[in-house]
């Protein structure tokens, strides 16, 4: 940024207020277990503005480098530019900003004073130490009792090292812990230490976050003898290299996410030959689809609709699998229903079998205390306060919640320590659950005006290298295309909202959109499912009867009276698009234009008349605008009406005696780096007589 003027700071403090402006939710950010404000840190990230961007997902996330690479990502399900062209890539974008932070840095925030009541937490993984976050941010003093040699639970001990490296589970750890987290590893509650022991040493309240760490047992004749592995088992032990010894041949019972994984891992482990047998078919795996492709691209063979009954041996030596055919996996309810043709039998070799058929927790923490279990060996837990049969005791994650994904595991994590919270206050746990409605999806009509743009790949090792060992599947994305991603985003749900007791019915509006979107009866109305966010009409409307829904109302002059007030810098302003600028301009590897303050902005057509001329009666000396041309403009005529803009502001400057060449507008056909800077440069060198125009 330029010398004295507005910092990437100052833009991030006025754009977090849309945060709380939002009333009406895209629906990423519904989708998304946590609610991550995703439309503002993908405009954070767009600019370059890359701390105030993994900023906005951490106030939510705290695995927010795990999330980046194994999250099953529903909010990119649910992006709305799906209907344009594709989804923006917003799992791929939360990864690059949060492992280019890293785990420590300007992005800890922790407390002032953490001197509220200390508190348990048993298990490190993605819902305990969440909830460990949100506790230490609000004074209490949290430690993490972890039975492992490390933190992170099943994504630091079983998911696999290709799709997950430990150094990026241990950014999230070192983040969290930088809080004022205290992470306690090699402890094991109900050995070392009993529940009650620890309500009755100097923790006011306890929560159980332990996670489903068990694979479910498939009870069949040969079962349970050599050969026959847990998948999480499988995998934990290759996680700290003690891996079981594999045959040749193996055979994986289940078709999960988990299952893959040890399909995946067995290979890499020098199987000669790898299968799944599951109940369902390719269309009804659980596994995520891109796994399963990832799977066939690797070698690993499915064999669906079957379901063993048998593993057969000659004494200790796995033969076989005898298998039967299922007829349906589900039933008219879409509830779990398999039923089988016990008449329709094959025999499958393998040497060994790995099960992953499903998760189930272990209850060796529960020795020594009083906290209960339900009939059906349950742990007891009230869902409206999180709290099991002994108040101070509470539970989250996937020990009481089903079997789910990292991010759901951090969700059930920050609700349980916000009814620790109530509960460590003296409060009634009252857990609002409600969330604001959210716009639906994008009309055929509007979607056919936005410009396209090719959603920006994602590199990839060729299947035949990576199956040879343990190296990353998926590399990240270069800064450049990571910008050009970010830029793809629509800003679904804060563009413009009528105010219609001010409405004239001048259809300026409409005449002015370049998307058609208001409808004008008695009064001009905007659906905001269909506007996209250009400011166009705000800018543009005679009455100031517009505003817009996801910022405060005169945010272009917050931003220009924020860079003037600080008084210690050059007074001309420069407003740069910054859905087009390079990295360099923000981050500040360029060398800045001596005087000149650049304001980055999401769109140049949100620029009123107004705004320039308020910038000068605030002090500036010169105002310049730098934008590329109409034809590559994101939102069409957004340049047009700019300069008609500028030459309005121009002719009311020379009115009260301000020269012309103190605004002026610059459309570039090379928007670079470079090119801004020396556009600016030579600007302010004539303004100042000391050089010339080319």
């Amino acid at each position: 940024m330029a010398e004295g003027g507005l910092t990437s700071k100052d833009v991030a403090q006025l754009s977090a207020t849309t945060e709380l402006m939002d009333r009406l939710w895209a629906p990423c950010r519904y989708n998304c277990p946590v609610h991550a404000d995703i439309r503002l840190y993908l405009e954070c990230l767009a600019q370059g503005r890359f701390i105030e961007s993994i900023d906005v997902i951490r106030r939510h996330l705290a695995f927010a480098s795990v999330c980046g690479r194994v999250c099953h990502h529903p909010c990119e399900a649910n992006c709305r530019r799906k209907d344009v062209d594709s989804a923006i890539a917003i799992r791929e974008l939360k990864r690059y900003v949060a492992e280019r932070a890293g785990g420590k840095g300007p992005t800890v925030h922790k407390p002032a004073a953490q001197d509220r009541q200390a508190v348990a937490i048993i298990g490190g993984g993605p819902s305990g130490l969440a909830a460990a976050l949100e506790l230490a941010r609000r004074g209490y003093r949290p430690t993490v009792l972890e039975k492992h040699p490390r933190g992170g639970g099943i994504p630091a001990t079983a998911i696999p090292i290709y799709r997950l490296p430990r150094d990026v589970v241990q950014m999230d750890v070192d983040w969290i812990c930088a809080h004022g987290v205290k992470l306690a590893t090699g402890t094991t509650i109900g050995k070392d230490k009993t529940i009650d022991q620890l309500l009755s040493e100097n923790f006011s309240a306890v929560l159980i976050a332990v996670g489903l760490s068990r694979s479910r047992a498939l009870p069949m004749p040969g079962g349970d003898g050599p050969g026959v592995h847990g998948a999480l088992e499988f995998l934990t032990a290759a996680a700290f290299d003690r891996a079981a010894k594999l045959g040749r041949d193996v055979l994986v019972i289940g078709g999960g996410n988990v299952a893959v994984d040890a399909a995946r891992t067995a290979a890499r482990l020098g199987a000669r030959r790898v299968r799944m047998m599951c109940l369902e078919t390719r269309e009804e795996m659980p596994a995520f689809t891109w796994e399963q492709a990832e799977a066939l691209e690797e070698g690993i063979a499915f064999i669906h609709r079957r379901g063993p009954v048998e593993v057969r041996r000659t004494g200790a030596r796995i033969t076989g699998i005898t298998a039967r055919r299922v007829t349906r996996v589900f039933d008219e309810n879409k509830r779990f229903d398999p039923q089988y043709d016990d008449s329709d039998l094959i025999e499958v070799e393998c040497d060994t079998v790995l099960v992953a058929i499903g998760q189930a927790a272990d209850y060796e923490f529960l020795a020594g205390s009083r906290v209960q279990r339900d009939a059906a060996g349950r742990l007891t837990v009230n869902p409206a306060t999180c709290q099991t049969s002994v108040p101070a005791v509470f539970a989250a994650g996937e020990i009481v919640t089903p079997p789910g994904s990292v991010v759901e595991a951090c969700a059930s994590g920050r609700r349980a320590a916000f009814a620790m919270d109530m509960f460590l206050s003296g409060r009634p746990i009252v857990l609002d659950d409600s969330l604001p409605p959210y716009i639906g999806t994008i009309a055929d009509q509007t979607g056919q005006k936005v410009r396209k743009v090719c959603r920006e790949p994602v590199p990839t090792e060729l299947p035949e290298l990576r199956k040879k060992g343990f190296a990353e599947v998926d590399h990240t994305y270069g800064v450049s295309s990571a910008l050009r991603e970010a830029r793809r985003c629509m800003s679904c749900g804060s563009g413009a909202e009528v105010l219609t007791d001010k409405c004239a019915t001048c259809l300026t509006c409409l005449r002015v959109c370049p998307f058609d979107i208001p409808a004008v009866t008695d009064v001009a109305r905007i659906d905001p499912a269909l506007c996209q966010a250009c400011g166009i009409c705000i800018a543009e409307c005679p009455a100031n009867a517009i505003v817009p829904r996801g910022r405060q109302p005169g945010w272009v002059t917050q931003l220009t009276t924020a860079a003037l007030a600080k008084g210690n810098g050059g007074r001309t302003l420069a407003f740069v698009c910054g859905h087009y600028a390079s990295e360099d301009d923000w981050l500040g590897r360029g060398e800045p234009v001596k005087g000149v303050t650049q304001i980055p902005l999401p769109s140049m057509g949100a620029v009123a008349t107004g705004d320039l001329l308020r910038a000068f009666e605030d002090g500036a000396e010169a105002v310049f605008l730098v934008t590329c041309q109409d034809a590559a403009e994101r939102y069409p005529t957004a340049t047009l009406r700019l300069r008609k803009r500028v030459a309005q502001a121009r002719t009311m400057l020379k009115a009260v005696g301000i020269k012309s060449d103190r605004l002026q507008m610059f459309e570039l056909t090379r928007f670079t780096p470079s090119a801004i800077r020396e556009t600016l440069a030579e600007a302010a060198a004539k303004l100042a007589g000391k050089g010339k125009a080319k």
